[in-house]
């Protein structure tokens, strides 16, 4: 079986699509087809569900897909390592991170990192906590910039406390305070984050053992900020997310603090691609840079 056959399987799905694959690829889309066909003869199974949609995978190809991400993962970590032998640096990085991380921290991080290591690609993948785990376990990503904890069996390295906010309409009677207690914000009706991104939420409803008056369950950073600026509820989310207020939104800072631990998860930081592990170093140099 061959690893560019592999490697057409995994980009077809990633794209959704053959002919997308297929230009990504250098490939003609017939070229792609007959790579997959060949695939399924061998394995003796289909491995794709063609739609309107796009493609996805067969329940057979599901049941392998993380064994076949290990074998690229692996192919690619031997070619780096020897590129790195022989003094050449390339390789092909996959990171992971929350939306806020992504607009607020990666343009600056991947600029930098671009210009020192040019033959080496990223890909960037955008998802909450609980689609970053999955992407991590199954192999999709090598590392992921996301909150503690990182799923079990996985380093994490802290780089940064992000405090959450209480988030109100700037003519709430809550507004006018300098600290907000968030036993008197669950009185007011709530806007929820979407399960999935509600980790930090929870955290401090939990800690502080309130159930607050649910009226909007949003997922969306954006849409919550929003509802908030037209007087519809409060919320809670943590600082990173709020560097850009739309009108009529104030923040404050909670009575009994709360933060989420932001960091880079990794598998195994000692066994990782060399090329992963440049990665890895640029974001700590950026956020902790050394003296």
């Amino acid at each position: 079986m061959s690893i560019l056959k592999y490697r057409a399987l995994l980009k077809t799905l990633e794209c959704r699509s053959l002919t997308q694959a297929a230009e990504q690829l250098g490939y003609t889309q017939p070229g792609i087809s007959h790579m997959i066909l060949s695939l399924e003869q061998e394995m003796g199974f289909p491995l794709l569900i063609r739609s309107r949609e796009g493609v996805t995978p067969t329940a057979e190809l599901n049941e392998i897909l993380i064994y076949l991400r290990q074998i690229i993962t692996a192919a690619d970590k031997l070619q780096e390592t020897i590129d790195k032998i022989n003094g050449i640096e390339t390789g092909n990085v996959r990171v992971g991170a929350f939306h806020s991380i992504s607009l607020q921290w990666l343009p600056e991080i991947v600029h930098h990192f671009s210009g020192q290591h040019p033959q080496i690609q990223l890909q960037l993948f955008e998802g909450d906590q609980g689609e970053l785990t999955h992407w991590l376990l199954d192999g999709r990503i090598d590392c992921a910039l996301m909150s503690a904890p990182a799923p079990e069996g996985f380093e994490f390295c802290t780089l940064r406390k992000d405090p959450v906010m209480a988030v109100l309409p700037d003519s709430h009677p809550l507004a006018g305070k300098e600290k907000v207690c968030p036993g008197e914000l669950v009185k007011y009706p709530f806007i929820f984050p979407y399960e999935g991104s509600d980790e930090d939420t929870l955290r401090v409803l939990k800690g502080e053992k309130l159930s607050p008056k649910i009226k909007f369950r949003i997922k969306g950073d954006e849409t919550i900020l929003s509802m908030v600026s037209h007087n519809l509820g409060v919320s809670l989310m943590p600082e990173l997310l709020l560097r850009r207020l739309p009108e009529h939104v104030v923040i404050r800072p909670l009575s009994t603090p709360y933060a989420r631990c932001l960091g880079l998860a990794v598998r195994s930081r000692r066994y990782a691609s060399p090329a992963t592990v440049k990665f890895m170093e640029a974001v700590q140099d950026y956020l902790n840079p050394r003296s």
